[in-house]
């Protein structure tokens, strides 16, 4: 036999030497070549006509016994046989005899487009045995009866209520291999009327599902029968013929009409009324493809955008509705191994010509089709027409990046443009971030006048929201929006633009400021310096470039005023603001804000050094004066010790202020000198210097960055002060709980090094300072140290 043909099979009563067996009875008298053991098997379990045994009795005549149809799936092999009644047995003993024709293939590709009930009636079926026990086999894709596609429509439609049946009766076919799914049982007089249900129900099955629905026209027994449809003549169909009585059957009654009213299935749902009313053989080829997109997401079944595909490609179907659309949006977004150019382009123009709305289009954005540029520009054109009708819009996803053709480029911006005219001016803000989601760059120049009226509306809503970074186009927006504040401010409406720039547009515009000369950005400028943080920071450093930049007159007050316009700079910011300019460059009048700015500080290093830069206009400040000389004197004295040592004598009559303001530099001063002209000096200098020191040098023995012998050098300077005849008592009362803490804070080897020094310095101080360190570790806490102690410790021993 070959590949492109099924197994033919004969069985019937034979008498001897007319079957296969050789002995007389019922047997297969003839099969196809190649026929094998297990193909006999499957037709004679359950492929063989069925005779009423019933009828048998009452010996009705042989023409009253329909001819049956049966179809099996079994054990990888399709079986389609059609029976005929004979009546009695070989030498006519008894009723019972029929010849069943059988086809049976492995490959259901065999079948070609054909469902097995359409073969009822076709005119190959054999009824008689052959000449021989090898009979032919029969071609691939049968001829069918007269249960062609086209014929089964026009048939149903002939039906009363035919479409109403249809989608009943394949909804049950449809579910009957659904675990716990009943069978299905028709019940009528003609097995043509059965059959041709059945054909037109499986031709609405992908071929592939169609032949593993088994069925049996008609079944005399059907608790026995294995098929999952049944047809029944109604004699023997007993309690079955009753719809509403039966839950293990799905029942349709064709000679009463009657059957179970049940949901209808999606795929019947779907097909039947294109069945009905389209071309029947495209809808039986779009059913074929909705199966095939099924097994390429790895389904079993066809979703509803499988079908939905499949329409548009054969039926040439428009997409109807946002539900279709959308499903078929997700379709495309995760599509089947198909190709695109014939498939997913076809389908996915379709969806984009039925004018999909914003959600189909956000779905579909995500494919990665040829035609992605134009879905994004309709999804463009979808959102920027809701934010032109005022349509409430949330915040939309982010869009994968997907660069534009040049092409598309030009028109997105065109898009957007022309939306701008048009928009209203707070949906503005709205119609640029979408730009800016679609990386689309509006070009200004091209919408001017609707720039022009958004920027007027912007600067009367300074509380809007808007977030120009999320612009393309936002740096140009910003700078209409500052010629529109730039008017305002010279007009009647002063007050409220400026209080708007303290309380809100200031945090906008900072980083546009470079001109203190502008009202706008000087007002800027001091309510960001005014609000602080990195802010003031960036700002100061803005203008402080323009000051070493500029040679224009009155640039250095034009600075100050618009940094310090609303909040006083710190004596760091002053400091650091003159040091940009020459001493030639500060003006009077800016030193005159400078004073003003001291008047306020406290006296400090930096305040000094401020005011040594405005030496030359304090005319009559004498106090100011009187610490600008008192400074200088100090600083020389600084200067000489650096150089001298100590040859660089006392400082003479410096006020405490420039003692404290400068503690940090006579302390560093001393311990980088030689310890004994420190110490010396030290002694030398009165009581205010050692006064400073009574504070400074605690901090630099407690101060764990530095160095060790710097440390030391403070605790032997301050002992060094406080044994000293020169010291007050107050001096020595204070080093000494000074040095006592420092003492009871550290241990041997730290008082060893010490003495070291000391040593260095005087031995006479060495003996003090193990006097003292011996006499403090007696001493219980808090108790007064006796006059003679302290004399021996604090004062001069006579030489």
């Amino acid at each position: 036999m070959s590949a492109g043909e099924f197994h033919s099979l004969y069985y019937t009563d034979c008498g001897p030497d007319q079957g296969l067996r050789g002995g007389a009875g019922f047997q297969f008298q003839a099969v196809s070549a190649g026929t094998t053991e297990e193909m006999m098997g499957v037709v004679q379990r359950s492929a063989l006509y069925e005779a009423p045994v019933g009828w048998m009795r009452e010996k009705r005549p042989v023409e009253e016994y329909p001819p049956s149809l049966v179809h099996v799936h079994q054990d990888g092999l399709y079986a389609t046989a059609r029976g005929t009644y004979l009546g009695a047995e070989t030498g006519g003993v008894r009723e019972g005899n029929q010849f069943t024709h059988a086809l049976v293939a492995t490959d259901a590709q065999l079948y070609g487009p054909i469902r097995p009930a359409q073969l009822w009636g076709a005119p190959w079926w054999v009824a008689e045995p052959a000449s021989s026990t090898e009979c032919p086999a029969v071609p691939a894709e049968p001829e069918p009866g007269p249960f062609g596609v086209e014929a089964l429509r026009e048939w149903v439609l002939g039906q009363q209520d035919g479409e109403s049946w249809l989608l009943a009766v394949h909804s049950a076919i449809d579910r009957v291999h659904d675990e716990g799914a009943p069978r299905v049982v028709f019940v009528g007089e003609d097995p043509a009327v059965v059959v041709r249900w059945i054909a037109a129900a499986t031709l609405l099955l992908p071929q592939e599902r169609a032949l593993a629905v088994g069925f049996r026209v008609f079944a005399t027994n059907p608790q026995f029968s294995g098929q999952e449809v049944l047809g029944l003549h109604p004699d023997w169909a007993g309690s079955l013929a009753e719809p509403a009585r039966n839950t293990d059957f799905e029942v349709f009654n064709l000679a009463t009409g009657e059957r179970r009213e049940t949901a209808a299935s999606d795929s019947a749902l779907h097909w039947v009324p294109r069945f009905l009313r389209a071309d029947p053989y495209d809808v039986v080829d779009a059913i074929e493809l909705s199966h095939q997109f099924a097994r390429g997401r790895g389904a079993t079944r066809p979703s509803t955008a499988d079908r939905l595909a499949a329409g548009v490609l054969v039926l040439d179907e428009e997409v109807a509705g946002p539900e279709p659309a959308l499903a078929l949006a997700e379709w495309l977004a995760a599509p089947p191994a198909v190709s695109a150019a014939d498939v997913l382009e076809p389908v996915l123009a379709a969806v984009l010509d039925s004018a999909p709305g914003v959600r189909v289009l956000t779905r579909l954005a995500e494919t990665d089709l040829e035609q992605a540029g134009q879905v994004r520009i309709a999804l463009l054109r979808a959102e920027v027409d809701e934010i032109v009708r005022g349509t409430p819009a949330d915040d939309r996803a982010p869009l994968r990046e997907r660069p534009w053709r040049p092409e598309e480029a030009e028109e997105a911006a065109a898009l957007v443009e022309g939306a701008a005219g048009a928009v209203r001016p707070e949906r503005m803000d709205l119609l640029l971030r979408t730009a800016s989601r679609f990386d689309v760059h509006p070009r200004l120049g091209n919408f001017t006048e609707a720039a022009g009226r958004f920027a007027e509306w912007w600067a009367h809503h300074p509380h809007a929201g808007v977030d120009p970074a999320r612009w393309t186009c936002g740096p140009e927006l910003i700078d209409l929006l500052r010629d529109v504040l730039a008017q305002r401010l010279d007009g009647p409406l002063r007050d409220e633009v400026t209080a708007a720039i303290k309380d809100r547009w200031w945090r906008l515009l900072a980083p546009t400021v470079s001109d203190p000369f502008m009202p706008l950005d000087a007002a800027v400028a001091a309510a960001a310096v005014a609000a602080g943080g990195s802010a003031r920071q960036e700002t100061i450093a803005v203008f402080r470039e323009r000051l070493r930049r500029s040679d224009q007159p009155g640039t250095g007050e034009a600075v100050f005023d618009a940094l310090f316009g609303a909040s006083a700079p710190t004596l760091v910011e002053l400091s650091d603001f003159l040091a940009e300019l020459p001493s030639t460059a500060v003006s009077d009048a800016l030193a005159q804000r400078a004073f003003g700015v001291l008047a306020g500080s406290k006296v400090s290093g930096r305040y000094l050094d401020v005011l040594r830069g405005l030496s030359h206009h304090l005319g009559d400040r004498q106090d100011l004066r009187k610490l600008w000389e008192d400074d200088g004197r100090l600083r020389g004295w600084l200067t000489s010790l650096r150089r001298k040592g100590a040859d660089a004598g006392s400082p003479g009559d410096i006020s405490e202020e420039v003692l404290v303001a400068r503690a940090g530099k006579i302390v560093g001063a001393l311990l980088d000198a030689d310890p004994r002209a420190a110490t010396d000096l030290a002694v030398a200098s009165g009581e205010q210097l050692q006064q400073t020191l009574v504070r400074e040098l605690p901090k630099v023995w407690h101060d764990e960055d530095a160095a060790p012998e710097r440390r030391d050098r403070a605790v032997v300077l301050a002992f060094v002060a406080a044994w000293s005849d020169d010291a007050t008592a107050t001096v020595r009362a204070a080093f000494d709980r000074e040095l006592e803490a420092w003492m009871h804070a550290h241990k041997q080897t730290d008082y060893r090094r010490v003495s070291k020094l000391l040593r260095g310095v005087d031995a006479d101080h060495a003996a003090a300072w193990h006097d003292w360190l011996r006499e403090t570790a007696q001493r219980k806490p808090k108790q007064p140290r006796s006059r003679q102690v302290a004399r021996r410790l604090f004062g001069r021993r006579e030489r």
